[in-house]
């Protein structure tokens, strides 16, 4: 089990992540502050009522999910130096221990940071203007659907984990290129799937969508069951298991 994981070899191991690339973290946290307060800025002196949930939510997950995927792009950007790499690689840690301080640093700390740092400038915002006759409400991130919002990232953070490892140059745009091609593919796919299924044309359908066609001059949308949204997350968790885990062997391959 020592040569998987050590808790004081992982400690160490840590510190030397944070320690070698503070400054980086630091810049990208500098640089998250200051787009979510001007555009922020701009949002709130626009719009002529309170910023209201929904709003909210869609600019959470907005900026958590591109700052996310930017930022697990680069957790292992020294695997793309070749001089940076020999260091990394033998290193006296385990490829476990180096996957799981990645994984810490791109998605725990990350999200408890990004977090705080939303609702710190939502309060802030929201405090520069007052609006007459007017109650102002802060989304809850515990509440539905932030759930359901949070497995979405699970998956987003695997696949930019997995191309961060997998490629070694332009990590973030080539793996934002593999995933809007898959997309495509899988909706491709799943369309002629449903066209099969129900004998009849339908309008293009990505997967875990609803099935649109056109009959009778008039649209027609046909929703799967509340029942289902609990087997949606299970199949979204294991894709994300699933992509973690290839990250994870695919950075056992890596050679000096």
């Amino acid at each position: 089990m020592n040569n998987i994981f050590n808790a004081k070899r992982f400690t160490l191991l840590f510190i030397k992540q944070l320690t070698e690339h503070y400054k980086t973290y630091l810049m990208s946290l500098t640089v998250l502050l200051g787009v979510m307060l001007v555009g922020g800025s701009f949002l709130v002196y626009l719009i002529p009522a309170p910023i209201d949930l929904s709003m909210q939510t869609l600019l959470f997950v907005a900026i958590y999910f591109l700052a996310g995927a930017i930022f697990t792009s680069i957790i292992f950007t020294d695997l793309g130096d070749r001089k940076k790499a020999i260091g990394y690689l033998t290193l006296p840690a385990s490829h476990f221990e180096k996957f799981l301080v990645g994984w810490l640093f791109s998605y725990v700390i990350f999200s408890l940071i990004y977090t705080g740092c939303f609702y710190l400038i939502l309060m802030l915002l929201l405090s520069l203007k007052h609006w007459p006759h007017q109650h102002t409400e802060v989304f809850n991130v515990f509440a539905e659907p932030m759930t359901i919002l949070f497995v979405v990232f699970s998956l987003l953070h695997s696949i930019a984990m997995w191309g961060a490892v997998f490629f070694e140059k332009l990590h973030f745009i080539k793996t934002a290129f593999c995933f809007f091609i898959s997309i495509v593919v899988l909706t491709l796919m799943n369309t002629r799937f449903i066209e099969t299924l129900i004998k009849r044309e339908v309008r293009p359908a990505t997967p875990f969508s609803n099935i649109m066609f056109f009959e009778n001059n008039r649209n027609v949308a046909v929703a799967s069951i509340r029942q289902n949204d609990a087997l949606v997350i299970y199949i979204l968790i294991f894709a994300s298991l699933i992509l973690w885990a290839a990250a994870y062997y695919r950075l056992k391959e890596k050679q000096v």
